[in-house]
Parts: C-alpha cells; structure tokens; sequence
C-alpha cells in the first residue's frame, strides 16, 4: 500500500514538472510589413502585407479612380523571425500622383519604414508637390499646409509620404474625405523567453461589487474603444475565448479572440467605418477588415458567408450585418466562430478581451436594417441575401 501510494505521488510531481515547462514556453518571434499604394476613405489601392518570414513585391499597380491618379507604383513589404529575431521593411513608392482633378499633385511620393527589435525607423520624401496650384517643390521633412477649402496637406508623417484631407466636398468626395499615398508601416519583436517564477499560495480576494450604470474599460486603452455606440461582433448568444497570444503554428501566435456562436450567426459591424479588403485566404477563409474615422481597424475571419453590405469601400454602420458566423479557412475542424482583431489606429493588434466583454454586456446599439427586417434566427439563414465571393489573393 505504502508502495503504491508513492508511486502516485511520483506521477503527479511529474504531472506538475510537465506543466511549468509548458508555462515556460517562449513567446516567439513577431514581424509584420505593410505597404499601400494610396489607403484612405476611398479605399486601399496596391496594398501588400508580410507576416511572419515573407516577402511580397508589386511594381506594376497603377490607379485610376474617382479622385485618385497614380502613374506608376511599386510596394515591397518584406518580414522576417530568423534566428529568434524579428525584423520587417515596407517600402511604398508612387510616381505622377494626381488628387482631386489637379488640387494636389506630385511627381514622386516615397516612403519607407524599417522595424527590428521593437524599433520602428521611418523616411520620406515628396518630390514636385503642388497645391492649388502652388508650386512647393521637394519636402523631405515633415510638414503640414492648408488647401484653400480649408482642408490639410500633411507630408511625411507618421506611416504615409502624403495625406491630403478635404474641407469641403469635392465632386462625390464628401468634406473630411482623407487619401493617403505611399504608405508603409512596419512592426517587429524578438522572442522572449519566459523565465520561471515560484509558486505561491493563492489567498482569497473579495468578489467586486459591479456598480450599476458603469461601463466595464479595457485597460491602457483609449477611450475611444471603450465608449458608446459600439456593437458586440456576433447578435444573439455568444462566447468569447480568452485566447490572444496563444501560439500558432502558420501565423507565430493568434492576434485575436475567437467569438464562439451557432453556425450562420449575424456578424455585424462593431462601429462605423469603411468596409476593406473584402475576400477569400486560405489561412483567414472569408474575411474583411473595417476601419473606422479614427483609423482604427477591425478584422474578421472564418465567416461562412458575406453580406451584400460586405463591399470594398462600402460606409457602414454600427450594427450593419457584414456576414455570418462558419469555419472557413483553417477553421474547419473547429465548431463555427468569428476571429475578431482590433488595431488601434491601424497598428499592431492588442489584447480584444476586456472590450468584447465590455461591448457584451452594454450592446447599446441598436440592430440594423436586416436584422430589423429578418430577426436573429431566420429558417433562410444565411439565406439569400448572403453574396458568395471567389479566392482574391492578397492579405
């Protein structure tokens, strides 16, 4: 008897040795590149992405739309996590640049950043900027001038070598319309390796008291994430994992949450914005992005199927259905749900768990025109309305 029983306890030392090695486990590597040819309220033009160890090259993307000319562009957007080291470039470089019928004009717009280490390096130049007319020249350094609508210029800032806003309407371009051009952002970490704490005996914590009326925040977080008039990704009952920085064996680790709801769930816009990069991958499976005024970015991933509100460059609301809830992708084998990101201001993803809860309990926005019309549970679901898109290649 007495044998048996320290053979248990050796089992479960073991069992305990296994599991702080797990917990051990290092935190690998993180790059990322990003490159667009021209981003902005009336869509991305020419944009590459690079994740983990890539490298991806365009040289033949031009534009021509509404507002919008570029001659001629190239885009590299290049990551890399050799050795435990993440490291990304992004290069954007447009030439014969024409905004507005003629309002800003350029005959050469480059920028570039370069991350190692945490470390992010930028550089730019405009080369025969014009504005209304006014001939400026060469701007190497960061400047901002004022159109005469009463709009801005802003030149070699932050991530793009230009960024022109609107102060009033122009054509069907409404007033704080805002198109960038050459645009590059990069991101990079090196692994980390966990070092082993002691353990300690857990004590007792008093349970808060929830106060009436008060709005849960995620911490370190602006409170424009946090505020009102937001809504939760997924109508109806759902489930939200605790699951960002969980590693994975194609991306390096999840960037998200996974939001756990029965299969064919509306997917609803969680605020207002501009619906982008709308599309098939095979990692992502039907996926979109949505990018709010404040440049803050929403991404969704796994859905069965679109909205017909699920357009690229399209203006929603709060609370439009963009799509519902599947296992597309990667997601096959698992029970249907949506991988839900937020970068704030368009950077590096954080921590989405605090906000879901958050946007859980308040769900202070209202449902949309198709939920209005079909409610949460339709025998049609997805249903007809539901438009089917083909693989695009892209990130």
């Amino acid at each position: 008897m007495r044998g048996a029983l320290l053979a248990l306890l050796a089992i479960a030392a073991g069992a305990v040795l296994v599991s702080a090695s797990v917990a051990d486990s290092p935190s690998p590597a993180r790059a990322r590149a990003d490159a667009s040819v021209v981003a902005g309220s009336l869509g991305d033009f020419g944009t590459l992405t690079a994740r983990g160890d890539a490298e991806r090259t365009d040289n033949q993307t031009t534009v021509e739309d509404t507002g919008i000319v570029v001659g001629a562009a190239e885009t590299l957007a290049r990551a890399s996590r050799a050795g435990g080291r993440g490291s990304a470039r992004a290069v954007a470089l447009a030439r014969r640049v024409d905004l507005f019928d003629g309002m800003v004009t350029a005959t050469l717009a480059r920028r570039t950043a370069t991350a190692t280490a945490g470390n992010v390096a930028s550089a730019g130049r405009v080369a025969g900027l014009t504005i209304d007319g006014r001939t400026i020249g060469d701007a190497r350094q960061p400047h901002e001038y004022t159109l005469a609508d009463g709009g801005s210029v802003v030149v070699n800032r932050a991530h793009a070598a230009l960024r022109v806003t609107l102060g009033a309407t122009h054509g069907e371009a409404p007033a704080g319309t805002t198109v960038e051009v050459a645009v590059a952002d990069a991101t990079a970490a090196d692994q980390v390796v966990a070092t082993p704490t002691p353990t300690v005996t857990p004590t007792a914590t008093p349970k808060p008291t929830k106060k009436a009326g008060k709005r849960r925040k995620a911490p370190k977080v602006s409170e424009r994430l946090t505020g009102p008039r937001y809504a939760f990704p997924v109508y109806g009952k759902a489930s939200v994992a605790d699951d960002f920085g969980a590693a994975r064996a194609d991306t390096g680790v999840h960037e998200g949450n996974d939001v756990f709801a029965p299969f064919g769930a509306p997917v609803l816009a969680v605020a207002d914005g501009v619906v982008k990069k709308v599309g098939t991958l095979p990692i992502s499976g039907n996926r979109l992005w949505l990018r709010t005024p404040a440049r803050d970015e929403f991404f969704y991933a796994h859905l069965s199927a679109f909205s017909p509100d699920a357009v690229d460059g399209r203006r929603v609301k709060a609370g439009t259905v963009l799509g519902f809830t599947g296992n597309t992708g990667d997601a096959e084998p698992t029970p249907p749900h949506v991988h839900f990101e937020i970068h704030p201001g368009g950077k590096d993803a954080i921590d989405p768990h605090a906000i879901l809860l958050a946007w859980q309990e308040n769900r202070d926005v209202p449902p949309g025109a198709w939920l209005a019309r079909h409610g949460a549970d339709t025998a049609e679901r997805p249903g007809a309305l539901v438009e089917i898109r083909d693989f695009i290649a892209g990130e």
